[in-house]
């Protein structure tokens, strides 16, 4: 297993933090609102033997800096995400976008259209805060209210549920969430609205589904890849909303064999 690297990087919305493995292409991984560059940790372990797999922190989360001068949005965290991969020495790459990833990666792949090779969104909508905006209130409030533990039990309970055998890892690392990135993290979710971007994209793309996934379930999911020009579909069974650790081999295959066409 090739060991993992954790690396910060500057930008203009502050310190980003890249966890890295492997050699070769680069595969950079963009995780959810309730999760953290660790929730990769079944792809840096595999994909790494044939890529160089980067997966970040966004701002606010695990080692990154909370996001300079507050209110984000899809596209400010593309910008800094790109300045990251700048300042580690990354050009082209192909991108994977995972729920709230989702919907910064087409921005970062409209921005870089150059850079970003291919393109996977994961679990994903077209839009986030106009389908439940007090939803994300509550979710906030949640994180405000309760100890780590018990916050991360409770965006489990909604991710893979408590039967999952990854329900006491999605809950560790949801409860490492700081209430300060998470409340910028959902500010940019309920601002969230790739109606106009999503037909614009331009590289290959592969959209991802978990057939048992209650957040970004297949139907919104599917409108994802119908609003792409030539997207396809894959739907993971036997799986909720974290796809990538509830069932690692099929995803990472579905990985693989996309990117390596």
């Amino acid at each position: 297993m090739s060991e993992i690297e954790v690396a910060r990087m500057e930008t203009e919305a502050g310190a980003v933090a890249l966890r890295m493995a492997g050699a070769g292409r680069p595969l950079v991984l963009l995780h959810g609102l309730g999760g953290s560059s660790k929730s990769w940790i079944r792809q840096l372990e595999s994909l790494a033997a044939t890529r160089r797999v980067i997966a970040w922190d966004c701002p606010g989360y695990g080692d990154s800096d909370d996001f300079k001068g507050g209110k984000p949005k899809t596209a400010d965290f593309a910008k800094a995400l790109l300045t990251a991969l700048d300042k580690a020495g990354v050009g082209d790459f192909d991108l994977v976008g995972h729920s709230m990833g989702g919907a910064v990666a087409p921005w970062a792949a409209r921005l870089a259209p150059l850079r970003v090779q291919k393109l996977v969104l994961s679990a994903t909508k077209v839009s986030f805060g106009a389908d439940d905006p007090t939803g994300y209130d509550l979710r906030l409030a949640e994180r405000r209210q309760m100890d780590d533990a018990g916050f991360g039990r409770a965006r489990a309970k909604g991710m893979v549920g408590e039967a999952s055998p990854v329900f006491g890892e999605v809950a560790a690392i949801a409860g490492e969430i700081r209430e300060s990135g998470y409340a910028d993290a959902i500010y940019l979710l309920k601002h969230a609205d790739n109606r106009a971007i999503l037909p614009t994209v331009e590289q290959p793309t592969l959209v991802i589904a978990g057939a048992n996934d209650k957040i970004a379930p297949e139907a919104a999911t599917r409108a994802v890849a119908d609003a792409v020009p030539g997207a396809r579909m894959a739907v993971v069974q036997n799986a909720a909303h974290a796809a990538y650790l509830e069932q690692p081999a099929e995803y990472n295959a579905l990985l693989t064999a996309f990117l390596s066409e």
